[in-house]
């Protein structure tokens, strides 16, 4: 788990997959080759943590150089999904694969989509920005041996830059719209052939893309930097030490969510048929019952008058790109990640030692009611707007808080060999202990009053607080994976893991009392692996078909839940790929098709102030394509597409679930009235995060200007996919529509490449994109809090190279 980002929360036939269009920006090289030929380059990746062509790999791989990201303007990892087969992001540090991610809600689960720094699970972010970043490799599908736990819908590894032998470096400057400043840079010091030193930086500062028109400010902007050094030591030919040290630090008004969506109803608040930009029914609303009992009760009516509703009136902007809230969303944080890698080689052994280190903080702030209430008290009233700030106001505000912090210490040694001969292996073991606490607060006046008048209740008690101290994880493994080539064409790889996790934490709900702390742990174990059968019919043409075990480990759920623990997830995945290239090597397909049989799935269900994970299994089933050509001097095509077929198993008898926001436990004709409890067990159900299709197509064509040794190159990029649910549920609210981007730029460069002019403009067509719809608690109404891709941006980029 990313403490620092905490919330709360194959079969199919070789011509079937021939026929979907294929990605392939990861091949990047081939514009660079322009110039003689137009022949494909070779991408070279370590996704078997050992140095190979990506295309005798036989894992499905999206692999993106330093290059790629420069010239497809690639700036993170909410870029990088835009050109990855069934890659989505749903949150700040929510990536799913193949729809596997974390749909959990507990301080101990943890993401099924491993995001790696270097190879260790170090707490990269999916929101920080690439800078200085040498390739980034996007593994599909199970990666159970060699990275181990939390892999089982695959990784996302970002390889920063290493020093090399020499002087150089680079700085790249960008202004845009939104005021949009960013900097990023590196220097390389190669001061011999023993030891290097490269210094690198990055800096963003922007306004907000969202206008908050009760404050009339903008918010959802940026203030972030950060600064790295890597240091590379060589002290003999078989010996390398590699060392980076990375701090970054943000002080924006980063939005958690950035719109509310609601039709307002009596009893639950908002619709579970329809959205729209009301505020809630407070009929349905917890703290308007609160408030109702304490001014009868506490204040004998003086305190507003009798029926009076705190939402009513308030403003909520159809424009999704405005909202209407008295308290600005402020994010803080910082995080600094250490890695240390250390390889000796022993003739034809390679001994490497891995050691990684992260530590942050984080806090994020906004409005609790997400509104400006016209409401007011009769009477000024005394109350904590938040956890520094008290006032006395007639107003009624109410704000919410999510404080997080963390650290990380990641161990690995490992043995790779280079025999002369069919045999090779991979054998190693590791070590992964984690720990943070974490704390989502809400400040409400209506709670705070009720608990200080009339309960009499201590400070502590004021305020709803979902209160994690020393959240732990610890975990060993031991591993290995054996390659033999069976002839000079065919090769058989068998790996196999053991995984042993330790969870503990300690918790509380203070909600109108103050209990003490309870402990829970839990420990889980599991055998995985793979075995892989890959044939090469030619030097450009491999086909493959493997089969492996996925595990996640199982966790704690929330104090005084009625299920206290969580079992792990478990993936028997089956994949066959071909990867070709054709036509003197100028076109380059790659096709992959899976059948996942999942078990134990978990899902996070809301309950009023309490959350608990479930399990459950599914079936997941696809298809997927990469395609890039480059058929003339100067012209490059790619394109991908993928098929994504997901289904739930169902919850046994007795343990079914139940939805607060069911539209079946809603009579909406006449007054509306809410039924009894209706309980599901969401057999037949779509995964949540888990679009049917997706295409991504995009074209550059490089032209010279004259005898000046400047060229010009025109690129285009779209990518579409179809819609998804949100929720397990699968309710017609949880349906978000499809959605597509379309980004373009124009770059002027020297005959050496060394200054780069760039125009450039992202969501051609200004669509207000959500990718993510999260439901409230039924207690403030069950209102929706919309998550939007960035609006129309453009600017002007300038990159110098020495």
């Amino acid at each position: 788990m990313n403490y620092l980002n905490l919330r709360g929360y194959l079969i199919g036939s070789a011509a079937a997959v021939a026929m979907m269009l294929p990605t392939a920006g990861h091949a990047q090289e081939a514009a660079d080759n322009g110039a003689d030929d137009a022949a494909i380059g070779e991408i070279v990746v370590t996704a078997q943590k050992r140095t190979e062509v990506i295309q005798d790999v036989p894992i499905a791989i999206s692999a993106f150089t330093s290059e790629t990201i420069e010239r497809q303007g690639l700036d993170d990892t909410l870029d990088l999904q835009l050109q990855v087969p069934n890659l989505l992001i749903v949150g700040n540090d929510r990536p799913t694969l193949r729809g596997i991610g974390n749909n959990a809600i507990s301080s101990t689960a943890d993401n099924g989509t491993g995001v790696l720094l270097n190879f260790a699970p170090v707490g990269f972010r999916s929101q920080d920005e690439y800078f200085d970043v040498e390739r980034v490799e996007v593994l599909r599908g199970p990666q159970g041996t060699l990275y181990g736990r939390n892999t089982t819908g695959g990784t996302i590894n970002l390889i920063t830059q290493k020093p090399e032998e020499g002087f150089g470096g680079y700085v790249t400057a960008q202004y845009g719209s939104f005021d949009t400043k960013r900097v990023h840079g590196a220097l390389n010091l190669g001061f011999d052939d023993v030891v290097q030193l490269r210094l690198a930086g990055f800096y963003l500062n922007r306004n907000g893309y969202t206008k908050n028109i009760g404050t009339g400010k903008d918010i959802d902007g940026r203030n972030q930097h950060s600064v790295r050094a890597s240091l590379r030591i060589v002290p003999g030919p078989d010996t390398s030490i590699d060392i980076m040290v990375n701090h970054s630090s943000e002080d924006s008004s980063r939005s958690r969510e950035n719109k509310r969506l609601c039709k307002a109803t009596p009893v639950l608040g908002c619709s579970p048929v329809e959205l729209g930009f009301d505020s809630p029914d407070t009929s349905g609303v917890l703290f308007q019952t609160l408030l109702n009992a304490t001014n009868a009760f506490g204040f004998g009516g003086t305190l507003f008058p009798t029926g009076a509703s705190i939402y009513a009136g308030a403003q909520n902007p159809t424009d999704l790109r405005k909202v209407a809230t008295d308290y600005d969303s402020r994010f803080v944080g910082r995080q600094t990640n250490v890695t240390a890698e250390i390889s000796q080689k022993f003739g034809p052994i390679t001994l490497l030692s891995l050691t990684a280190f992260s530590k942050g903080r984080s806090e994020a702030r906004t409005d609790f009611d997400n509104a400006v209430l016209p409401f007011r008290f009769s009477i000024p009233v005394t109350y904590n707007l938040d956890r520094e700030t008290t006032v006395t106001t007639t107003e009624l505000r109410a704000t919410d808080s999510f404080v997080a912090s963390g650290r990380t210490y990641y161990q690995e040694f490992r043995a790779v060999s280079d025999f002369d001969g069919a045999f090779d292996f991979t054998a190693g073991i590791n070590f992964f202990n984690t720990k943070g606490d974490a704390s989502f607060q809400i400040y409400h006046p209506g709670l705070e009053l009720f608990a200080r008048v009339l309960r009499g209740l201590p400070q502590q008690a004021w305020s709803f607080n979902a209160d994690t101290r020393d959240a732990s994880t610890k975990s060993f493994a031991a591993f290995g994976e054996a390659y033999y080539k069976l002839s000079d064409a065919t090769k058989v790889t068998l790996g196999i893991r053991y995984t042993k996790d330790k969870k503990s934490t300690r918790g509380r709900t203070i909600f109108l009392s103050v209990p003490a702390f309870t402990e829970l742990a839990g420990e889980y174990d599991a055998f995985t692996g793979r075995a892989v059968i890959d044939h090469k019919l030619t030097d450009d043409n491999l086909l493959y078909a493997s089969f492996s075990r996925g595990f996640k480990g199982g966790g704690l759920n929330a104090i005084g839940s009625a299920l206290p623990t969580f079992d792990p997830e478990f993936i028997n995945a089956y994949e066959i790929g071909s990867k070709n290239q054709f036509a003197d090597g100028t076109l380059q397909a790659n096709f992959s098709g899976f059948y996942y049989d999942y078990k134990n799935l978990q899902l996070g269900q809301r309950r009023g102030t309490s959350v608990q994970t479930i399990n459950t299994d599914a079936k997941i089933w696809g298809l997927e394509s990469e395609f890039l050509w480059a058929p003339a001097d100067g012209l490059l095509f790619n394109a991908n597409a993928s098929y994504l077929n997901t289904r739930l198993g169902g919850l046994a008898p007795g343990q079914e679930t139940s939805d607060p926001a069911n539209p079946a436990q809603w009579n909406g004709i006449g007054t509306p009235t809410k039924t009894p409890e209706v309980r599901l067990t969401l057999k037949g159900n779509e995964l949540p995060y888990a679009p049917k299709f997706k295409i991504a197509v995009g074209g550059e064509y490089t032209v010279p200007l004259g005898a000046g040794g400047w060229s010009a190159t025109i690129r285009g990029d779209y990518s579409w996919q179809s819609r998804y649910f949100a929720r397990e549920f699968n309710t017609v609210n949880d349906r978000i529509k499809p959605w597509s981007v379309a980004n373009a730029l124009l770059r002027f460069s020297n005959d050496d490449a060394t200054i780069n002019v760039e125009a450039y403009v992202k969501n051609i067509f200004d669509k207000d994109n959500i990718t993510n719809s999260i439901i409230e608690s039924d207690l403030v109404g069950s209102y929706r809090n919309a998550r939007i891709l960035e609006p129309r941006t453009y600017g002007v980029t300038t990159t110098f190279k020495f």
